[in-house]
């Protein structure tokens, strides 16, 4: 019956202040003339069913117009309704509210994703099929509640009227979808939700390839002339490093030698990065470098001179170091993850790692006591330094956030894609040295706050691709050439000769990413969609047709 509203197509329909009866037999009289399905009995039975002998007058024209669509001005003009049953179509006053009927509609949670676009998070959409269009968040969009509020919501956009229908209601369970509406009203739920039954979901696969490459050429002599350091008396000369010995060790030493002074050697000075100074002129330096990445190579970083030539003339020590260094490096990262993901859902594929630094640093702070040495006190200089507070994470590596949406003809698939690929190019030093006095003692401590610097690299676009294709992501190209040239002064200028009084090195790093994106249709057995195998739906295909159990292979069945 509905096949024959549909397909029975009216030429001209004009009625100018006729009532509705009349129409309605009218209808019914011409249904048959123009019904060319060739079905029996021919044309559709439109009954009026009037009690109270309303009898409404209407004035319509039409032309070329299917009987359903010509029922539909008609009730509308009158606020009458229709009813499809099975061997006639009944036209009854009252409107939408005069008979209401419940029906449940299994959905699938694909299906309700689809149409709501709740997946975990806030989401939002433009009301297309295919795409977001309710918005909710965090644990409401998730809760039964909420979803239902965002079917309704849907439902609602889509020309199901439940606010001006009086007693229509809508409930969602979490499987099923129970409506309280005209009969009007549940076929037009029941043709939405059959567009939306098709399960359609993409495997992503992409592949990242990142080539680096490098080089480093060194050529230079480096001069040192210094006086000869001589002992007088009882000065010895003694230099205390933090490495391997502690300061309470140097201490120590300190006090056990009551016979001399220990002090530094002549013309040196104070440690930029940080030392304690005593009276006897001790110097131990304090040490704060920044950070090192695990993971980071430092090929030359232990390289030894190529010659080191020391000589003596007159109270003069001369030292000459020759440095030479040729080096190459390069790495290759191929890294291929994939993931599957419902249409117009996003996935995030993230190969990197995962750095944290401090946001804030508390106060350096610094405590000073003195005491008489002879009655048995002593001088003590305490610096706290700075406490890192609040903590960030940083991805430092290559990001994907891919979107893919199934179009309508079932081949295509539009990609929403932001490649974003980030590095660390080393720290930047903040702040000034902390200095406490006490008495004859001197303590400076380096800042040490150190914060990190990135570079980022990052793309977005939209492209539509076939089912299959790989798209190819380039131009994440980085490039990077450093020249040093040192020379002494007048001496490096000499013909020849000057060479020995000049160092030249230059290093050139060069990156390249590409990246390789694949998009297939796949059911949810994991079986490609365009596969397709005798007479068996697509939808029926595993990727893996057979199960080993522990009695051997089983088929497996839909």
């Amino acid at each position: 019956m509905v096949r024959k509203l549909e397909e029975i197509i009216l030429p001209s329909v004009s009625f100018t202040k006729v009532e509705i009866g009349r129409v309605v037999t009218a209808l019914s009289a011409a249904s048959v003339e123009y019904d060319r399905s060739g079905a029996t009995p021919r044309g559709v039975n439109v009954v009026l069913l009037d009690p109270s002998g309303k009898a409404p007058e209407l004035t319509l024209t039409l032309r070329d117009t299917s009987l359903k669509r010509v029922l539909d001005f008609i009730t509308e003009a009158v606020g009458y309704q229709y009813e499809v049953q099975a061997d006639a179509v009944v036209v009854r006053p009252g409107g939408e509210a005069m008979s209401l009927e419940t029906a449940f509609f299994p959905v699938s949670r694909a299906t309700v994703l689809r149409m709501t676009g709740l997946s975990g998070g806030a989401a939002a959409g433009s009301g297309r099929p295919g795409e977001p269009t309710a918005s909710q968040s965090g644990a409401n969009a998730r809760s039964p509640g909420g979803e239902a509020e965002a079917v309704r919501s849907f439902l609602q956009q889509a020309g199901v009227n439940f606010a001006g229908v009086a007693g229509s209601s809508q409930a969602f369970d979490g499987s099923a979808i129970i409506v309280t509406q005209s009969a009007r009203n549940l076929e037009r739920i029941r043709n939405i939700l059959k567009r939306y039954h098709d399960i359609r979901q993409v495997e992503i696969e992409a592949k990242f390839m990142e080539v680096q490459e490098g080089a480093l050429e060194e050529l230079g002599v480096n001069w040192n002339v210094a006086t000869r350091a001589t002992q007088q008396g009882a000065r010895v000369q003694a230099q205390y490093l933090t490495d391997n010995r502690s300061l309470a060790a140097a201490f120590s030493s300190t006090s056990a030698n009551q016979q001399g002074r220990i002090v530094r050697p002549e013309g040196q000075s104070v440690d930029d990065e940080g030392g304690v100074t005593f009276a006897p002129e001790l110097d131990i330096p304090i040490i704060n470098h920044a950070p090192q990445i695990p993971g980071t190579a430092h090929l030359g970083a232990g390289a030894n001179a190529l010659a080191n030539l020391a000589g003596v003339i007159g109270e003069f020590d001369i030292n000459a170091i020759v440095r030479a260094l040729a080096q190459r490096q390069g790495t290759d990262l191929l890294s291929a993850p994939k993931v599957t993901v419902l249409s117009g859902n996003p996935a995030t594929i993230t190969v990197a790692q995962e750095l944290r630094y401090p946001q804030r640093f508390g106060q350096t702070q610094s405590q000073v006591g003195t005491g008489n040495a002879g009655g048995g006190g002593s001088a003590g200089v305490a610096i706290t330094a700075g406490t890192p507070e609040e903590f960030a994470t940083r991805n430092v590596g290559v990001e994907l956030k891919v979107t893919p949406t199934v179009e309508e003809d079932g081949h295509s698939i539009s990609l929403e894609l932001n490649p974003k690929v980030t590095e660390f190019d080393g720290f930047v030093e903040y702040g000034g040295p902390s200095v406490a006095i006490s008495g004859s003692t001197t303590v400076t401590v380096p800042s040490g706050f150190y914060q990190p610097i990135f570079s980022v690299r990052d793309i977005s676009t939209k492209v539509t691709i076939w089912d299959g294709a790989t798209l190819i992501m380039g131009g994440l190209t980085r490039e990077e050439v450093k020249q040093v040239s040192d020379k002494v002064p007048v001496l490096g200028d000499i013909p020849l000769l000057g060479r020995m009084f000049r160092s030249k090195s230059e290093s050139a790093q060069k990156r390249n990413l590409l990246i390789f994106v694949t998009a297939n249709l796949v059911n949810p057995g994991g079986a490609p969609r365009k596969q397709v195998q005798g007479n068996v739906p697509p939808d029926s295909l595993y990727r893996d047709p057979t199960v080993i159990t522990p009695k051997g292979a089983e088929a497996r069945t839909r």
